[in-house]
């Protein structure tokens, strides 16, 4: 059943209390009166703001069904539990013909600059995820990566998300007391700004950077997974202590596909970041178990867009800022594929849930022609 339908349906209702009515007396009418299933008819007059937000929907429609369609003042249906509804179908993918890579892993500093900290049997595990992601990497041979990580220590013009610009990116983990774990990264210019114009050219906001001053968001992850050297590199840096907004996220990874497909480039995006992982006074080194493995759920499912779906808060509140690194690369790789969890590993000494993901392309393209074929048959 389509989002859009279901949320229709819901504000229809909202606005006709006969409507109302009639759905609760006859929830068999509900194909009939809404076009929705009988099954979400149930699921919205039962109150389940916890499968509907699992879809998407926002927490107003959501607290429409619970405490006004039910006059239901304790909300008491509903945990606030986050749910992977495998009930709507995928839709059939739509994978850029030259996009030879998309996955992610996380950032965390210490996994270099000080790997001790944490259980050596969680950091050997951690660590064969990204060598078996490295692989991936160099069989897929791109021309150019694109690498997603959010602002740490810079501070950039602007709020908006930041292309990096400069024919060179240079930086270490020197705030780590280890100016010896640097990096120099080879630029990509004309297509940076070319990937600058489609975003802009879809009415969301960009900032190009001439410089951008390389952090562990991007030291940690390239020194383990960049193939050779040379390979030029295009940073994509959000800024969520500025604006955190998980839609525009994923609408900047879409908007960056026109340009990638008119590039003729062999083109890989990498998106880094913790899942949960709190820097805020009192949180730092909680990990949220519950919630990571949510949004590996999504990712495995070919659900991941989902995840751009949730409001702010409660990927705040369960210290997903980071997260949009992650939505960004989503958005690129457009709905329906698949990701292949090779590591994740709650650790708090070094403060988050880690995690190293390949999404599968070819899968997905081949899914995608099997579903052509089938339709044009």
């Amino acid at each position: 059943m389509d989002k859009n339908t279901i949320e229709n349906a819901i504000l229809a209702m909202a606005r006709d209390a006969d409507l109302l009515a009639t759905v609760k007396a006859e929830p068999s009418r509900a194909p009939e009166l809404l076009g929705i299933e009988e099954g979400w008819a149930a699921t919205i007059l039962a109150g389940n703001r916890d499968r509907l937000r699992a879809i998407g929907l926002n927490d107003g429609l959501t607290i429409l069904v619970s405490r006004w369609f039910n006059d239901d003042l304790s909300d008491a249906s509903s945990a606030g539990q986050f749910v992977v509804d495998e009930s709507i179908p995928l839709p059939t993918p739509d994978v850029l013909s030259n996009l030879v890579f998309a996955g992610g892993c996380s950032h965390v500093p210490d996994l270099l600059a000080r790997p001790e900290i944490d259980p050596e049997d969680a950091v050997s595990r951690l660590l064969a995820g990204y060598e078996k992601l490295a692989k991936d990497i160099a069989t897929a041979d791109p021309d150019v990566i694109l690498v997603s990580a959010d602002c740490h220590f810079q501070s950039f013009d602007t709020g908006h998300i930041v292309l990096g610009v400069g024919d060179q990116h240079s930086g270490s983990m020197e705030f780590f007391k280890r100016p010896d774990l640097d990096l120099e990264l080879t630029g990509r210019p004309e297509f940076a700004r070319a990937l600058a114009e489609a975003v802009r050219a879809a009415g969301l906001e960009v900032e190009e950077a001439p410089r951008v001053d390389l952090d562990h968001g991007l030291v940690v992850p390239l020194r383990l997974l960049l193939p050779r050297p040379d390979l030029p590199v295009i940073p994509v840096i959000t800024q969520p202590a500025r604006t955190f907004s998980p839609f525009n996220a994923r609408r900047f990874g879409e908007a960056l596909r026109s340009a990638i497909e008119s590039s003729g480039l062999k083109v890989a995006f990498l998106a880094t970041g913790g899942l949960s992982h709190w820097l805020d006074p009192g949180h730092f080194g909680g990990v949220d178990i519950e919630f990571d493995t949510y949004l590996l759920q999504l990712m495995q499912s070919g659900r991941g867009l989902d995840m751009c779906s949730l409001e702010p808060f409660p990927l705040l509140e369960h210290g997903q800022y980071e997260i949009m690194n992650w939505m960004i690369m989503l958005g690129v790789v457009g709905p329906a594929v698949h990701g292949h969890v090779y590591a994740y590993e709650p650790m708090e000494a070094s403060g988050g849930g880690w995690t190293v993901v390949n999404m599968d392309l070819d899968e997905a393209r081949e899914r995608s022609g099997s579903l052509v074929a089938s339709e044009q048959s």
